[in-house]
């Protein structure tokens, strides 16, 4: 008759905080856990010498007394919870979205360890509010002439060259170098600025114009709360200003020769290209506008389940792009949280709700990919992973990305998110043919 092996650990209770949330508290017996304090002290003993036994030779009792009970401890506990918590999500049948937390309860040797899992499952949509009675059409758009010829300009003053004039007065739209020395503060230094004139603001336009290279003025100005320098900003102060530098700006002519440089065929080319660019600019914006509306009346009809493990890892992502962002402008994060009168606390609620709204955002969007029966072809995933490999220029990270599973999946995902996105939009668009 064959013996039915032990079972060495126990769920004591399975408890779901919320429906995207499972805890399991567990509980291994005496006897393993006392095992497990045992190899992990052999674990441990092989980078220990011992005096008087060979490498791996040393009994138990002379290996304990030269480790440190705590790191014991941590050894055992790893060991065990690397063995139990997948037995036990499998005994339990569940499926972990995330890697489970872990709270140790009782770790003592010769003692049950008993410890608690709080497992992130699957965010649910349930239920997913109703979007084919939703509504956000989106108008035809027209380009004017005046925007087109607004849009020509842009590009004209792109395209402007400087030329320096020492010997002229300064005129409206000159790029000026400017040095300005607060008056106010004893051995104060000047800061160099770069202004247009006619573009900063009224007292110091009208000081400065006229004004030759190496000239310079004394004025009591009261600088706007928007003017570069902080130390200048909103104050009222005397201050001497130095024109050092004046700088003519040279525009090409407005022609085809112009239009050709931009890689059109001539100006009316330009011009009826800009059009047709401006107005799906303009489409563009409007549908970004209606989705963002659908959405925003799909998270109030509906209901997502999203495991707190998964909020903090995104509300992390948002961090980091959030730091990105403002690298990109020249800013650390303290620096904004100083401009903008924000607590660190504030911010972080800030980019919590972000992070909530993006992830609702994503899982609505996957349950609309579902309802509607939206799939993707495994060759077109074929194809974008292959476009998104060549932009890598290591060679042995391309060949890692072209064999990562879990790449390919994040490509499929995208393109199936992309395509509830525009049913979406055809929907509400159309809510009649939706139907």
């Amino acid at each position: 008759m064959q013996t039915q092996p032990t079972q060495t650990f126990q769920i004591l209770s399975k408890d779901e905080p919320s429906p995207a949330t499972i805890q399991l508290t567990i509980e291994v017996d005496a006897p393993t856990t006392q095992r497990m304090f045992e190899r992990a002290i052999r674990l441990l003993g092989k980078g220990v010498r011992v005096p008087g036994f060979r490498p791996g030779q040393a009994p138990l009792s002379a290996l304990r007394r030269m480790l440190s009970e705590e790191h014991i401890r941590r050894a055992a506990g790893e060991l065990m919870m690397d063995e139990f918590i997948p037995k036990a999500l499998a005994q339990a049948q569940v499926e972990p979205y995330r890697p489970p937390s872990v709270d140790i309860e009782r770790l003592q040797e010769g003692e049950p360890f008993r410890f608690k899992i709080t497992v992130p499952l699957r965010p649910k949509v349930e239920p997913l509010g109703e979007y084919r009675d939703l509504h956000f059409p989106v108008p035809p758009q027209e380009t004017s002439d005046e925007e087109v010829e607004a849009a020509i300009e842009s590009l004209r003053e792109q395209m402007m060259r400087l030329e320096p004039a020492p010997e002229r007065a300064a005129q409206p739209d000159d790029r000026l170098v400017v040095a300005i020395r607060s008056l106010e503060t004893e051995n104060a230094k000047p800061n160099r600025y770069m202004l247009v004139l006619g573009r900063t603001f009224g007292e110091l336009d009208n000081l400065l114009a006229g004004m030759r290279e190496g000239e310079t003025k004394e004025a009591m100005l009261t600088f706007p709360e928007t003017f570069d320098d902080p130390d200048l900003a909103g104050k009222t102060l005397r201050v001497e200003v130095t024109l050092q530098r004046v700088h003519v700006p040279v525009y090409p002519e407005i022609n085809d020769e112009f239009a050709r440089s931009l890689r059109y065929e001539d100006l009316n080319d330009m011009r009826e290209k800009l059009r047709a660019q401006i107005t799906e600019q303009k489409m563009h914006y409007l549908r970004e506008q209606a989705q963002g509306r659908a959405l925003e009346a799909l998270r109030e009809r509906s209901t997502v389940h999203l495991p707190e493990a998964l909020i903090e890892e995104q509300t992390r992502e948002e961090a980091h792009e959030f730091a990105d962002e403002l690298y990109g402008r020249g800013l650390t994060v303290d620096q904004f949280l100083q401009q903008s009168g924000m607590t660190q606390q504030q911010l972080l609620e800030q980019l919590r709700t972000r992070a909530i709204t993006r992830l609702q955002n994503t899982f609505i969007l996957m349950a609309i990919a579902d309802r509607e029966g939206i799939a993707v072809d495994p060759a077109e995933v074929d194809a974008a992973v292959q476009e998104a490999a060549q932009l890598v220029q290591n060679p042995a990270e391309r060949v890692r990305l072209l064999e990562d599973p879990d790449f390919r999946h994040r490509i499929a995902q995208e393109i199936r998110l992309e395509r509830a996105l525009q049913k979406l939009l055809e929907i509400v668009q159309n809510p009649v043919s939706g139907v």
